[in-house]
């Protein structure tokens, strides 16, 4: 129901009939390459929910702004920095471009930023929008919701909202790290989280415990994806744990402020304890010593979410999963940080709502089985 308006919208029709926003808006233009008995649940949904297209709405649609919006709740300056963020939006908007479509970038790090730019989408101001870094309560969700404007996600889906989404394979990389940790050798784990507002952070802290089992001691977040935040988890975890010997951490900036503070109470990196880190952001590297980390392609997922964008606004199903591409990458495997081994980081892929999964042959694949994030089965309608 739209806020806004009263009146129910396309996504609360496409949620009582349990197929796509795309699959509603062929039905409303009269495409006849819609089966049957979906067509039959649209209708069904329609009269349920007793949606009245809006004409002024369908107008603006037809009339195209060929601009699509990249929505991101995050200051500039952590946008710019983050090792995922920046090449997301660079591959969606180099696969907008490809299609004729102008990518606007809103970051959102404030209420009245956050109001100016849901009155933009709700306006009609835009085609579609996609929507990074947001947590599941943010207000804006539901807002956007409450309007006809196609929409996709980076995050995990979220509670009670239908929106198609496309990530890294954050639980798969993050337990195919940890199950190498074990492998080395290492008996009593423990892991840094991020936010707990941060959707990423719960995935990557059940990758933990799936790859670490019986040799997770425990786990602790922070407030923030900074370098002091991650040194002062660890420091909070080798109280609870003194005989700790290896740290699974959600950032490579969180690794690295372990390693620091691990340096300080003279535990060796990675002779004592066996430190690993997620995004091969550049510090990884940099870091003394260096880090084994998860590369993640965060450029696929951002191609990933400008298809699905310009699926819905063409008013077609969703793309189907593509076979399994390579992406080049230099180094293999995942081990120890340390003089001896170098830096090493695993290549995870893509997954998105219809189960695709996108990985680096030349590596070892993390979780084949694809994840289902977001749209479930109801493509499969």
């Amino acid at each position: 129901m739209s806020a806004e308006t009263g009146r129910p919208t396309m996504h609360e029709v496409a949620r009582v009939a349990g197929v796509s926003h795309a699959t509603v808006s062929r039905v409303l233009n009269g495409h006849t390459n819609v089966a049957p008995a979906t067509a039959r649940a649209v209708a069904d949904a329609i009269i349920t929910t007793g949606y009245v297209p809006n004409r002024a709405a369908r107008s603006l649609r037809v009339q195209s702004t060929d601009t699509v919006v990249l929505v991101a709740r995050e200051k500039a300056d952590v946008f710019y920095s983050e090792p995922t963020l920046s090449p997301m939006a660079s591959g969606a908007n180099l696969r907008l471009s490809e299609h004729g479509y102008q990518m606007l970038l809103a970051l959102v790090d404030s209420s009245r930023s956050a109001e100016r730019v849901g009155s933009l989408i709700a306006g009609g101001s835009f085609d579609a929008a996609i929507l990074v870094a947001m947590s599941n309560d943010d207000p804006l969700i539901a807002r956007l919701m409450a309007t006809n404007t196609p929409l996709v996600t980076s995050s995990t889906p979220f509670p009670g909202f239908d929106i198609p989404s496309a990530d890294t394979d954050n639980v798969g990389g993050s337990r195919a790290i940890t199950a190498r940790l074990v492998a080395t050798g290492r008996s009593k784990l423990v892991a840094i989280g991020g936010p707990s507002w941060a959707p990423v952070t719960q995935l990557r802290l059940d990758g933990f415990h799936q790859g670490a089992k019986n040799a997770a001691l425990g786990h602790t977040t922070v407030n923030e994806w900074t370098l002091a935040a991650g040194k002062r988890a660890m420091k909070e975890l080798l109280e609870l744990h003194p005989d700790l010997d290896g740290v699974v951490a959600a950032s490579d900036l969180l690794a690295a402020g372990a390693t620091r503070a691990l340096n300080e109470v003279g535990r060796r990196v990675p002779q004592d304890v066996g430190v690993v880190g997620f995004d091969d952001a550049p510090i990884a590297a940099l870091n003394d010593p260096p880090l084994s980390t998860v590369r993640s392609d965060a450029r696929a997922a951002g191609i990933a979410l400008a298809d699905m964008a310009i699926a819905q606004i063409r008013g077609q199903e969703l793309p189907p999963a593509p076979p399994p591409t390579t992406q080049r990458s230099s180094l293999a495997g995942v081990g120890l940080t340390g003089p001896s081994d170098h830096r090493r980081a695993l290549q995870v892929g893509v997954v998105n709502g219809l189960g695709i999964k996108k990985f680096d042959k030349n590596v070892e694949p993390v979780g084949l089985q694809p994840l289902t994030l977001g749209l479930g089965d109801r493509y499969a309608k």
